[in-house]
């Protein structure tokens, strides 16, 4: 028995179990953050009575000049050093990141359409160009100077990606009905915001208490990165790129913000969004195995087994129409697509920067994280600008309590045929995703040192 426990405790890959649940705090908050800034269209339309076309095009724009920012924070981090670390110190940015959600869904009732614009684009662009980016571009820099294998990584992908998943389905099924029964006019947004700002505000900002940078890259003790650094990484990296188009891809379609008007006009009941959305935890014993199967099976591979099924899903959700039975099948169909595309994209991003650094170059984690935040960012404005022009183009009109048919059809096509043609196109790149063949002899120059 104590040789067990001397075993289990020199275990390279055990993760403390204090450690583990404050990392997964600010993966929380920033998780339900995602969740209550995907209702931003609907909150637009139907409460500020913002026409559907402008609101894409405002979040489009929004989104694409937010990209920007990300190159600069990933340049920006990959320079810094401070007595707390290199990224820990970005996490401050996730209480910025909750103020101005609040501000955002308290955007003056009264106001003209041109105020309205300016305050939703400068709140918008506040949590995202700047907190989300900081916090974005900063997590892989973190996240491996945190943990020193890629046993403890993928671990933690895996398992935290289950508390993640939990709290994420809890608010995805609490929300729609407080969003229906509390927010119902202007006023009644800003007071249930501040209500889960506040907590998720605090719950965010512990991993920074509570999880200290103890693991030193070789490359810190050279030069700083210098703008030559990204141009190489940039241009002489195609497994980065490829990830970045994968998140592209996936940011583009869980951004859009389609669910909720499908709730709302197609199956009738906006409550019932969270409750379908319940059965995605069917999936949850997955992540269980996630470090087993990571053994067996490429990270590439698991990421093209999720494309299909995200694809399949929405074959289901378009031909389901306002079918309950229908609609669960595809959210567990995209629940299975969902988990290797969001709990692997950081392990993918680290093997890139490791990649680099097998080639000789310099890791530069910071920069690849900024490049997943452009991509998360150009996605994102694709999704809602696309969102606005075919709504508009379906004739809807937020101050309706019945859609015609055409925006019914256009909402059908947001959440199914969209995501069925991207997914597919993202799993046929995928099949060129070839790093993984090239991590036994990746590893060996670049491993990580405790410090």
């Amino acid at each position: 028995m104590a040789k067990e426990k001397r075993v289990k405790k020199e275990n390279p890959d055990r993760i403390g179990a204090g450690k583990f649940w404050a990392w997964q705090t600010r993966g929380v908050s920033a998780a339900a953050n995602f969740i209550v800034l995907g209702f931003i269209t609907i909150y637009c339309t139907d409460t500020l009575k913002m026409p559907p076309a402008l609101v894409g095009t405002l979040l489009m724009i929004t989104k694409l000049a937010d990209g920007v920012t990300d190159l600069f924070a990933g340049f920006l981090i990959d320079r810094t050093k401070t007595r707390w670390g290199k990224g820990r110190p970005y996490e401050f940015a996730i209480l910025g990141v909750w103020l101005c959600t609040w501000l955002l869904y308290s955007t003056p009732e009264n106001a003209s359409l041109a105020v309205k614009c300016v305050w939703v684009a400068a709140m918008y662009s506040l949590v995202t160009a700047i907190f989300l980016t900081l916090l974005q571009s900063s997590q892989n820099v973190y996240f491996v100077r945190s943990f020193a294998t890629n046993g403890q990584r993928i671990r933690n992908a895996s398992f935290g990606g289950i508390v993640i998943m939990l709290c994420s389905v809890a608010l995805s099924i609490a929300f729609p009905v407080l969003m229906n029964r509390v927010a119902t006019s202007p006023a009644g947004w800003s007071g249930l915001m501040a209500m889960v700002s506040v907590p998720l505000g605090l719950i965010g900002i512990l991993r920074f208490v509570f999880v200290k940078e103890t693991v030193q890259v070789e490359e810190e003790a050279g030069e700083k990165a210098s703008f030559k650094d990204v141009t190489t990484l940039l241009t002489r990296n195609p497994y980065m790129l490829m990830v970045s188009l994968m998140w592209l891809f996936y940011s583009m379609v869980t951004g859009m913000g389609a669910g909720t008007y499908f709730f709302a006009y197609v199956v009738g009941n906006i409550e019932l969004m969270g409750v379908t959305q319940a059965f995605g935890m069917i999936v949850l014993p997955l992540l269980f195995f996630f470090p087993l199967m990571m053994k067996k099976i490429p990270a590439g591979k698991m990421a093209l087994a999720g494309c299909i099924a995200y694809a399949a899903s929405g074959i289901v959700l378009f031909a389901a129409g306002g079918n309950v039975p229908m609609i669960i099948v595809a959210t567990i169909l995209t629940g299975v697509g969902t988990l290797p595309i969001t709990y692997l994209t950081d392990i993918m991003m680290i093997d890139c920067g490791s990649y680099n650094a097998w080639k000789g170059r310099r890791r530069m984690d910071g920069t690849i994280g900024a490049i997943k935040g452009f991509a998360g960012k150009l996605g994102g404005g694709l999704g809602s600008g696309l969102v606005g022009f075919l709504m508009a183009a379906g004739g809807y009109d937020g101050a309706l309590e019945t859609q015609p048919e055409s925006a019914l059809f256009a909402i059908r096509l947001l959440m199914g045929i969209v995501p069925a043609v991207v997914f597919t196109l993202t799993g046929v790149m995928m099949l060129f995703y070839k790093i993984d063949k090239l991590q036994p002899e990746i590893n060996k120059p670049v491993e990580v040192k405790a410090g």
